[in-house]
């Protein structure tokens, strides 16, 4: 192996390590969030997109969250079982279904803990702009390997397609969504 493959594949180790780090921070936040609160991380991102956005399609949240709209479905089904969210058929058009936050959604979001985007800006702020501004474009481009577009999808053939499905057992003590 030459320096500059031992090179890169430490700073690859390195940058993974660090992620692992800050994937572990979430997680035990998310632990800390359920036990105190009754609701996952998914939960309150629901709530804080439609009190931050207002009423949405189930597809338009999806899209906001970065989540598949199946995933983002689960979320909102247990959220109106807990009377959080309703769901109402738009007055324009009949077939879409509106999504919007409750009364009781809203005292949800006041009652919780400090959310871990609050924890990430704060530590992500100690940066200087100029790192703040590298990380942010470094992160997109390498998020960018990982979730491409429809038309980078079959064009770009150095894009790695993730599969979600190789964990059969998170191992977690509370519910994922």
């Amino acid at each position: 192996m030459t320096n500059n493959t031992c090179s890169e594949a430490r700073d690859s180790s390195r940058s993974l390590k660090a992620l692992r780090r800050i994937i572990r921070g979430l997680d035990v936040h998310s632990r800390r969030l359920y036990r105190e609160c009754s609701t996952t991380s998914p939960q309150i991102s629901c709530l804080n997109t439609l009190a931050k956005k207002g009423n949405q399609t189930l597809s338009a949240l999806s899209q906001d969250m970065h989540l598949s709209v199946s995933t983002v479905n689960g979320i909102i089904d247990r959220l109106e079982l807990r009377g959080m969210v309703s769901r109402t058929r738009s007055i324009q058009d009949q077939r879409k279904v509106v999504l919007s936050i409750t009364q009781a959604g809203i005292d949800m979001l006041n009652t919780i803990p400090e959310l871990m985007q609050d924890i990430y800006a704060q530590a992500f702020n100690r940066l200087s702009p100029e790192n703040q501004d590298a990380l942010s474009r470094l992160l997109d481009k390498l998020a960018d390997h990982f979730t491409p577009t429809e038309k980078e999808q079959y064009h770009n053939t150095e894009i790695i397609i993730s599969n979600h499905d190789f964990i059969s057992n998170p191992g977690t003590d509370y519910q994922l969504h």
